[in-house]
C-alpha cells in the first residue's frame, strides 16, 4: 500500500477498537496522536529508513513463496482445510480461499516455501521484533502510559525520566507496525513471481487504485494539519468503508489465534496471501517456473474478472485493518491483562 493507503488502515483499525469498546485505555493512547502519529504507517517504506543497511524499502517487506522441491519438502505442504483453521472464520481472506473453486486439490499438496532475498525483507520477522519490543518500551511507558496499565513496574523510579517511553512514541511505534501487517495482506508481497514486483505494473497498479479509493483526506499534508480533530479524523476513516464494501458492525477483535504467537500468525496469513496471488494472476497463465514479467491490469481485472477486483479490495482492505486491531490488542492485553 501507499502512504494514503497505511494511514487510513492504522486509522481505521483505531476506530475499530472503539467502536469495539472493549481496551478503552488502549484507545485513549492511540486515539489523540491519530493524525501525528500516522506517520509512523508510511516511515518504512522511505528510503531513509535504509541507513545503516537496515534495508526498509517496499520490497523488503516480503516473505516472497516459491515451489519448493528441497529437502523435507513435505514441511512446506498447506492443505486447504488446515490453512483455513489457521487462518479463522473471522477474516475475509479465509472467505475468499474457502469459496475459491480455482485452486485444485493438486496445487494445495504442493510445497511452497517463503523466501527473502536478503536479511531484514522478512515480514513475520519484522512483526515478530516489533511486538516483541513494543511490550518492553510500553512497561517502560512514563506516567501517562502507567496510568493506563494495571499494575506496578517498581524499577523505573531508578530511571532517568527522560528515557521513559511517552505517549507519542508509542503511538508511532504502533503505526509502524500497522505497516508490516497491512503489507502480509497484500498478495503481491507474498508471491514470489516476477510478476508480483513493485516496479512491474500489477503491484503498483493495484497500491494507486486503493489509494484514489481511500481518496485526499489521508494525503500526508491534510493529516499532519494542527487543527486536525482525532474525533474527526476516525470518522473519515469510517467513511471510507462504503469504497470498499466494508462491514465491521459487531465485528469482535480476536485475540491471535490459539498456539499462535505474532511470528506464527504471520507465516499463515502470508500462506493465504499467496493463495489469494495465485488465484489473482492465475499460476496457470501466469506459472511460477517460467515466471512472466508483467500481468497487465486491465487484464488480470478486465471484462468477466472485474468482479474479483471488488472482491479482492474488500478482502484486503477488511483484513488489513481487522489483522492491526489484532495485532495492536494482542500486546496491549500481554502488558495490561497477562
Amino acid at each position: 500500500m501507499d502512504q494514503r493507503t497505511h494511514s487510513w488502515i492504522a486509522i481505521r483499525a483505531i476506530a475499530l477498537l472503539e467502536d469495539e469498546n472493549e481496551e478503552r485505555n488502549l484507545v485513549s493512547l492511540l486515539k489523540p496522536h491519530a493524525s501525528k502519529a500516522s506517520v509512523g504507517a508510511w516511515l518504512p517504506d522511505q528510503a531513509d529508513m535504509k541507513r545503516g543497511g537496515a534495508g526498509s524499502m517496499t520490497d523488503n517487506h516480503v516473505l516472497k513463496m516459491y515451489p519448493y522441491k528441497g529437502v523435507q519438502a513435505d514441511r512446506f505442504v498447506v492443505r486447504k482445510n488446515e490453512l483455513l483453521q489457521q487462518t479463522g472464520s473471522y477474516r475475509m481472506m479465509t472467505r475468499f480461499l474457502q469459496t475459491d473453486n480455482y485452486l485444485e486439490d493438486f496445487w494445495w499438496e504442493t510445497a511452497f516455501k517463503g523466501d527473502v532475498r536478503r536479511p531484514g525483507q522478512h515480514l513475520p520477522n519484522r512483526i515478530m521484533a516489533l511486538t516483541t519490543i513494543m511490550k518492553d518500551l510500553l512497561l517502560l511507558g512514563d506516567q501517562k502510559i502507567d496510568q493506563l496499565i494495571p499494575g506496578e513496574v517498581r524499577f523505573v523510579e531508578d530511571m532517568d525520566p527522560e528515557s521513559r517511553t511517552n505517549e507519542e512514541a508509542a503511538s508511532l511505534y504502533f503505526f509502524m507496525l500497522s505497516h508490516f501487517v497491512a503489507d502480509v495482506c497484500m498478495p503481491c508481497h507474498c508471491d514470489g513471481r516476477t510478476l508480483s514486483g513493485y516496479g512491474n505494473g500489477l503491484h503498483k497498479e493495484l497500491e494507486d487504485h486503493w489509494s484514489k479509493k481511500v481518496g485526499k483526506q489521508f494525503e500526508k499534508k491534510n493529516m499532519l494539519r494542527e487543527s486536525l480533530d482525532s474525533h474527526q479524523m476516525l470518522e473519515f476513516a469510517r467513511d471510507v468503508d462504503d469504497k470498499f464494501c466494508l462491514n465491521f458492525k459487531g465485528t469482535t477483535i480476536p485475540d491471535l489465534k490459539k498456539g499462535h504467537d505474532a511470528w506464527l500468525e504471520a507465516i499463515y496469513l502470508c500462506r493465504a496471501s499467496f493463495a489469494v496471488a495465485s488465484i489473482m494472476a492465475p499460476y496457470k497463465t501466469y506459472s511460477y517456473e517460467h515466471s512472466e514479467a508483467t500481468a497487465p491490469f486491465d487484464v488480470v481485472f478486465g471484462g468477466d474478472r472485474r468482479n474479483m477486483l471488488a472482491a479482492l479490495d474488500q478482502t484486503v482492505l477488511h483484513d488489513a485493518v481487522l489483522n492491526t486491531a489484532i495485532m495492536w490488542k494482542h500486546i496491549w492485553n500481554k502488558v495490561s491483562k497477562d
